[in-house]
């Protein structure tokens, strides 16, 4: 049985994902974001600015949150196993250890014409990627406004 939160909410994250997946989230290929780690008070239309990790190292989009689920490991793949653009070898080693695990539904990719590399984020406001996901901040926000076009 899957938990599902359905309020929403206006609270933006930044999640770091590998750049291989970015590519896949933003061709609409992969459609579900797996986690084993995620807040259960994260709520639905929560936007999500995708920060990929080396060696692209900039926040390149955002994405919103359609749905979370939380289920036990074995029911998590059946149900989104095709969506998440994962082998199950891989899926297997990832959720190694754990009886749950996150899918996060993803809606309307936005990719950007101008990427914020890490660089200037932590310049601009001593940014560190996150391990898992991030609040983001206010000043965040406006640079990202500002400058991904």
């Amino acid at each position: 049985m899957s938990k599902a939160i359905e309020k929403r909410n206006e609270q933006s994250i930044v999640i770091s994902i590998k750049p291989t997946y970015v590519d896949l989230i933003m061709s609409g290929q992969k459609t579900v974001e797996l986690r084993r780690r995620f807040s259960n008070s994260m709520q639905t239309g929560t936007e999500i600015f995708i920060y990929s990790s080396s060696p692209v190292q900039s926040i390149v989009g955002k994405v919103s949150i359609k749905k979370i689920i939380k289920m036990r490991i074995e029911d998590l793949w059946n149900e989104v196993g095709k969506f998440s653009g994962l082998s199950y070898k891989y899926f297997k080693n990832y959720f190694d250890g754990l009886d749950e695990g996150y899918g996060i539904f993803l809606e309307r990719p936005t990719l950007y014409r101008n990427y914020i590399p890490l660089a200037q984020l932590s310049k601009k406001l001593n940014f560190y990627p996150p391990q898992s996901y991030m609040f983001a901040t206010h000043e965040l926000l406006t640079l990202v406004k500002a400058n991904a076009g």
